[in-house]
Formats: C-alpha cells, sequence, structure tokens
C-alpha cells in the first residue's frame, strides 16, 4: 500500500513551489515595470527629428519590456537593417517602437543601443 504522508508532502511542497514561482514572476514583472518608469523620467529624450534608427549588428535584436535583461519580452525582436523610431536611451538601452512595413503591426520596448544606428532621420520636422 503507498504511503499518503509522502504522497501528501510532495503535493504539498509542489503546490509551495508553484506559488513561490508564481510569486516571483509577479515581483519581477512589477520590478520590470517601475524599472521602465523611472528609465524613461531618468533617461536622456531624443528628439523628433533625430528618432529613426537602423539595426545593425548580426541576429535578432531582442526586446525588453524595461531595461533589464530579465525583462525579456519573448518571441518580440526585429532583424538587422529594419527601422525603429527612439524615445529615450537610459544606460545601454533605448527605449523603441517598431511598426511593421507590411502590416502596421507595432512592438514597443527597450532593446540594446549598440544594435542601433542613427538614419538622421526622423518622424517629426527638424526642431530648432
Amino acid at each position: 500500500m503507498p504511503d499518503f504522508r509522502k504522497f501528501s508532502s510532495k503535493a504539498n511542497q509542489f503546490v509551495l513551489t508553484l506559488m513561490v514561482v508564481s510569486l516571483f514572476c509577479q515581483t519581477a514583472r512589477a520590478d520590470c515595470g517601475d524599472a521602465s518608469n523611472i528609465a524613461e523620467k531618468q533617461g536622456i529624450y531624443i528628439p523628433g527629428d533625430d528618432s529613426e534608427r537602423q539595426v545593425i549588428g548580426k541576429g535578432r535584436l531582442q526586446f525588453y519590456s524595461a531595461p533589464d535583461e530579465k525583462c525579456k519580452m519573448a518571441g518580440v525582436f526585429v532583424l538587422p537593417k529594419e527601422r525603429l523610431n527612439v524615445y529615450y536611451e537610459y544606460g545601454k538601452y533605448t527605449s523603441v517602437i517598431y511598426i511593421n512595413p507590411k502590416t502596421s503591426a507595432r512592438a514597443s520596448g527597450w532593446v540594446r543601443s549598440d544594435r542601433l544606428r542613427s538614419t538622421g532621420l526622423g518622424i517629426a520636422p527638424h526642431q530648432q
């Protein structure tokens, strides 16, 4: 006959582990939201007349919900040579929006700044 005390203990451990992981994920999302808000307030604003950037380097350019490696947005990325518009620079990251030229689908978030090159263009007329 199976020892149900062991099963019960293992089941309780499993449930407890799931609760801890869930709490950690919720905390991480909250931390990422807070980090993004702080970065926008403290970051360097990029004027609209110089906001266009082209993706350089090799491979996918990963999007993050905040300027932090732990805030990766799974499945959200752009490819080399694609163009983005930027809003803020903060540390090693830049806040961007990408609009797919074929579908008009949009993605916004933070990307690594070292993978971007200014095109000298923007979404607004030159500011005096």
